[in-house]
């Protein structure tokens, strides 16, 4: 065997082994790869989807905390309106 066929097998022998390695290896990870960009992808959507749900809900919060500070504030003046006119009332 002359140096140009050892050189031309040895060549031959490791495109086999790169391709090898490159489909038996490299392959499978990107698609492991692509699957958990897809995956983050997906957790991304779900987190802005809470979000809106959380902002939602504090909006909610603040309105009804709002209301209760109405009611309390009509309350007192109930109270205030109600113990005026029974003081009117003994006199």
């Amino acid at each position: 065997m002359s140096v140009g066929e050892l050189i031309a097998l040895i060549s031959l022998i490791a495109a086999i082994v790169g391709f090898v390695i490159r489909w038996a290896l490299v392959a499978p990870l990107r698609n492991m790869i692509d699957s958990l960009d897809i995956t983050l992808n997906s957790l991304r959507e779900e987190m802005s989807e809470s979000k809106k749900d959380r902002i939602s809900l504090r909006e909610k919060q603040n309105d009804h905390d709002k209301e209760i500070a109405l009611l309390k504030r009509e309350d007192k003046a109930i109270w205030k309106y109600i113990a005026k006119t029974e003081k009117e009332e003994k006199q």
